[in-house]
């Protein structure tokens, strides 16, 4: 008599982080705008802990903190609620010489530096201190209300999401509410719905998230929101702020000018003053904002910076700011 199989259909799985909770935190404290409303209560920690997070790495990538992912990752404490294992096996996290993961949810130029980021953590003992007591500062700062409000929180969002995944046949898509997962990188929809055909889609509910995050770990791809936010008419004023100040960067002529050589060819700091017959000081602040804005690439020649601009940190830019604002038009 044949043997009859019954046929499996692939598991999404629900599980929150605290790490992917500090993920967050880290986004929200380098932001250079500030936070209203639902966020409120991270906007102290811009002034507070927003220079120290980007002086840090020095690398010119912000509001990106995948390294600290793929040490969540490494010390196998992604799916942990709070983040005693995680500080305790850090160390040993940083200083391990596998291969990172593939993160081919990040751009390539991100993925360099966050892969540079990890080397120079493994190498630079004094760096992995600092980051150490940094992290464990702005935890510090959060966890009251992680314990509070949020751990409860996204334990009912992830039953809640459960549910509705086994029960009621809802999509992952549906439960994040978004049609697009990332405009402007339709290969990421592609990515998380592969994963989730494969059983290798992990959705994160979060207390401190935003709209979306999405990062792939050896195959397994997470992805998540935040889970505060209420069925309601948005907020124009918070919309219109976020708006104008990623595109800020770019109402300025001179600083459009300076990207758009950069564009073409890098160059220095002294180098674009003395094209563009501007004071050093001038320039450099320009710089800065562009930054700022991940609007450029940097790496060491000799004694000097020499400065490149980043198609992918324009496209992303460019992204939000279409996504924010079309979502707003009735369909």
């Amino acid at each position: 008599m044949p043997t009859q199989f019954e046929e499996q259909t692939p598991t999404i799985q629900v599980a929150p982080s605290a790490v992917l909770e500090l993920m967050w935190v880290l986004h929200f404290a380098q932001a250079h705008h500030e936070h209203e409303g639902l966020f409120a209560s991270l906007d102290s920690l811009r002034g507070r802990f927003g220079p120290q997070i980007r002086e840090q790495m020095a690398d010119g990538l912000t509001q990106n903190a995948a390294e600290l992912v793929v040490l969540g990752h490494r010390s196998h404490t992604l799916r942990d609620l709070d983040l005693s294992r995680f500080f305790d096996r850090i160390e040993s996290a940083m200083t391990e010489q596998s291969e990172p993961p593939a993160l081919l949810s990040e751009a390539p130029a991100e993925r360099k530096i966050v892969r540079a980021r990890l080397e120079r953590l493994r190498t630079d003992q004094a760096l992995r201190k600092r980051y150490v007591e940094l992290m464990s500062a702005v935890w510090q700062a959060v966890e009251p209300e992680w314990e509070r409000e949020g751990r409860e929180a996204v334990i009912a969002a992830a039953q809640r999401w459960t549910q509705a995944l086994e029960e009621q046949g809802a999509t992952y898509r549906g439960l994040l509410g978004l049609t697009r997962l990332w405009p402007g990188r339709p290969e990421l929809d592609e990515m998380a719905d592969a994963a989730a055909a494969q059983g290798d889609l992990v959705l994160n509910p979060c207390w401190f998230g935003g709209k979306i995050h999405i990062i792939e770990l050896d195959g397994t791809v997470h992805v998540g929101k935040g889970t505060r936010f209420p069925d309601a008419e948005p907020s124009y004023r918070k919309i219109a702020a976020d708006v104008s100040a990623d595109i800020k960067a770019l109402a300025d002529p001179t600083r459009l000018t300076i990207l758009l050589r950069l564009a073409r060819e890098p160059a220095s700091v002294t180098e674009l003053a003395r094209l563009l017959k501007l004071s050093q000081p001038t320039v450099s602040a320009h710089v800065q904002v562009l930054r700022e804005a991940g609007l450029l690439e940097e790496r060491v020649v000799g004694r000097s910076a020499e400065l490149s601009a980043s198609e992918e940190g324009l496209k992303r830019l460019f992204s939000r700011a279409e996504e924010s604002l079309v979502r707003m038009f009735r369909s």
